[in-house]
């Protein structure tokens, strides 16, 4: 049969004799005769993938938008690229892992599921996380834009995956305008904009509102095709606290109505924020609305807000709902950057707009980037800023799930003058999980390595003393004693605690499990929870060490008008070899996150921890006594406290 089928190629392509001297047929044994067909087989079977290949790239369209915004921003919009290569997996420079995208997706279910085994097999404790989200959005594969390293220096933005930077409320407003008109270009536009009603955002709607008019007159301007006239593009107002209500009786293209509904945004004075059931009321309401004369319009909601929300158990119905809306629902957000592994931001020098009663500080919930708390709460030692504040350059958790879930962007406005400290493209590969809590708790639970680490955030939520006294009379005076005590009594504390959340994370397999980890998000939290929490320890140790050693043989001044000692930083571990060989190691940990992580919050964390060296030694100096106080200094101050009238309670924002 072998031999009819190349006699017939001798006769079809009589050059394929010419090329073997004519002994294509009769001078070749069976086995040439076999490896000849399997070859012309192969070879045309990668002609057919060539060529399909060819026919469905033509298919695809890419487009790049200009999404410029004044002096203060500068970005880059991807659209719908064409993803025909893999993610990159080239290993970045001093890591042990792949360059792994925040936004990668399997080519196919088979390639998803051997991912996720082979992670399962290299980590050994669990399944990881990034193959089984991979696994969930294989549709999605011929769409997806992958960001990576090589894309530094634009601020790119990928619809649905991502937290877009902007110059603050005007920036965002422009760039809602260029989202309106895009829709604009394919459909009638209902655009609903929720606004939080609490005290904290009462300048930003009245900011917000100057701006209004500038958008539509941007949308009218840019709009060369006059799709919003004649009604194309409505406006409805909502506000929200613990209630909702319309402030718009029906959508409207009229802009005075549209700014005298968001000026009259009634304040709320609950304290409570319905967020994502006030997006799933949206969504009840207007996914198939219709005008009067019967023409459907395509709703888009943007939420206005600098908090989380206070109902996050309707989060995933809200996500629900409008994904599910025909057509879907993307919802927008404009809002804060959320606190670097915290819960609670603070809103300075707020005026009561009832009382006009200034108060310096009030909490309001802005936090955390994540589903769970991921990083360690422990003080600085020594002078310097402690970072309980610092931005994550991520939206919080659940407005960013909202917003990337339904096809929206999470717009970080930062409410305020202050700009964000980490480049927006650095930060993608940093993105935390957007997943929904039940999945994030059941891959933490999976995954040993990660759940080691969220338990040992946890455990030192608790509020812990900062630096403990450095400064000591002498040996001899009366009070020495007692400020050794307080000292101690401090480290004690501090020490307890850092032991506690060092188990978790000490366990050889959770050691090893580090380098096999893909994510560089969770491996700069374990270098950085390890490394800081080691040198706390020995921090903790060599001052015990120290204090000990100076109560049982004290030392003697050898300068002339010395009347103290003070504990300085030294990088001299004294107390032990093992405290040596921690010191040793905490360092090469925080070093690596600086030189792995350059821009991120996790190596700024590091360059603070460094700042001073883990020893101490003893320093002689020389204090001034204290002021005496009058004997009467007490009762003057009781008198004056009693004068003054109580402060009334904080509002709730």
């Amino acid at each position: 049969m072998l031999r009819d089928f190349l006699q017939a190629l001798d006769e079809r392509f009589p050059q394929f004799s010419q090329w073997t001297g004519g002994r294509l047929v009769t001078g070749l044994p069976a086995w040439g005769l076999s490896a000849i067909v399997h070859v012309a087989l192969i070879v045309a079977l990668g002609m057919v993938g060539y060529a399909a290949r060819t026919e469905s790239r033509s298919d695809i369209e890419s487009q790049v938008v200009d999404t410029s915004v004044g002096k203060s921003f500068d970005s880059v919009q991807l659209q719908d690229i064409d993803q025909s290569e893999k993610p990159s997996t080239t290993p970045v420079a001093g890591s042990f892992s792949t360059n792994l995208a925040p936004m990668t997706v399997a080519s196919s279910a088979s390639d998803a599921s051997a991912t996720a085994a082979r992670a399962s097999t290299e980590i050994g404790t669990g399944v990881a996380r990034l193959p089984q989200l991979a696994s969930a959005d294989v549709r999605q594969a011929t769409e997806a834009a992958v960001p990576t390293a090589m894309t530094y220096g634009l601020n790119v933005t990928i619809r649905g995956s991502g937290a877009e930077h902007v110059g603050g409320v005007e920036g965002a407003v422009d760039r809602v305008a260029d989202e309106i008109l895009r829709r604009l270009e394919k459909h009638r536009t209902l655009v609903i904009w929720a606004f939080d009603a609490s005290g904290s955002l009462q300048l930003e709607r009245e900011r917000l509102s100057k701006h209004i008019d500038t958008v539509y007159s941007h949308i009218t301007q840019r709009d060369e095709k006059s799709l919003s006239a004649d009604g194309g593009l409505l406006t409805a107002v909502v506000a929200f606290g613990q209630d909702r209500k319309a402030m718009t009786a029906e959508p409207t293209a009229d802009k005075a109505t549209i700014i005298e509904a968001i000026n009259s945004v009634p304040l709320d004075t609950t304290g409570i924020e319905s967020t994502f059931g006030t997006v799933a009321t949206i969504v009840r309401k207007w996914d198939k609305y219709k005008d009067s004369q019967g023409h459907p319009y395509h709703p888009m909601i943007i939420v206005v807000t600098d908090e989380v929300g206070d109902d996050e158990n309707r989060l995933e119905e809200a996500i629900r709902l409008a994904t599910t809306a025909k057509p879907p629902i993307p919802v927008y957000v404009l809002g804060s950057q959320a606190l670097f592994g915290r819960t609670d931001g603070l809103v300075l020098n707020y005026k009561d707009p009832k009382t006009k009663q200034v108060y310096p500080a009030l909490t309001v919930r802005q936090g955390p980037e994540s589903v769970m708390i991921e990083q360690i709460r422990l003080p600085f030692w020594y002078s310097g800023y402690q970072y309980d504040m610092l931005n994550s350059g991520f939206g919080p958790w659940a407005l960013s799930r909202l917003a990337s879930t339904t096809g929206g962007i999470y717009f970080i406005t930062r409410m305020g003058q202050d700009r964000m400290g980490f480049d927006p493209v650095v930060m993608r590969e940093y993105k935390p999980d957007w997943v929904s809590r039940e999945q994030y708790e059941t891959g933490v639970l999976k995954n040993d390595f990660r759940g080691s680490i969220i338990n040992a955030a946890l455990i030192t939520q608790q509020k812990l003393p900062g630096t403990p006294p450095l400064n000591f009379p002498p040996a001899d005076a009366p009070e020495f004693k007692d400020a050794m005590r307080d000292g101690q009594v401090v480290v004690e504390r501090t020490e307890y605690t850092v032991n506690e959340a060092l188990v978790p994370i000490s366990r050889k397999p959770i050691i090893q499990a580090r380098d096999r980890e893909p994510s560089r998000r969770w491996q700069a939290t374990y270098d950085l929870t390890r490394g800081r929490l080691l040198a706390m320890r020995v921090r903790c140790h060599e001052y015990n060490w120290l204090c000990a050693k100076m109560k049982r043989d004290p030392l003697k001044f050898q300068k002339q008008g010395s009347n103290a000692w003070k504990l300085v930083p030294d990088a001299e571990i004294k107390s032990s070899d093992k405290a040596a060989a921690a010191a040793e190691e905490a360092k090469k940990l925080l070093e690596r996150v600086m030189k792995e992580h350059p821009g991120t919050p996790w190596a700024l964390f590091a360059q603070r921890e460094l700042k001073d060296p883990f020893g101490f030694k003893w320093v002689e100096t020389t204090v001034k006594p204290p002021a005496r106080r009058p004997d009467n200094a007490a009762e003057a101050k009781k008198k004056m406290e009693k004068a003054m009238p109580k402060p009334p309670d904080p509002p709730k924002l």
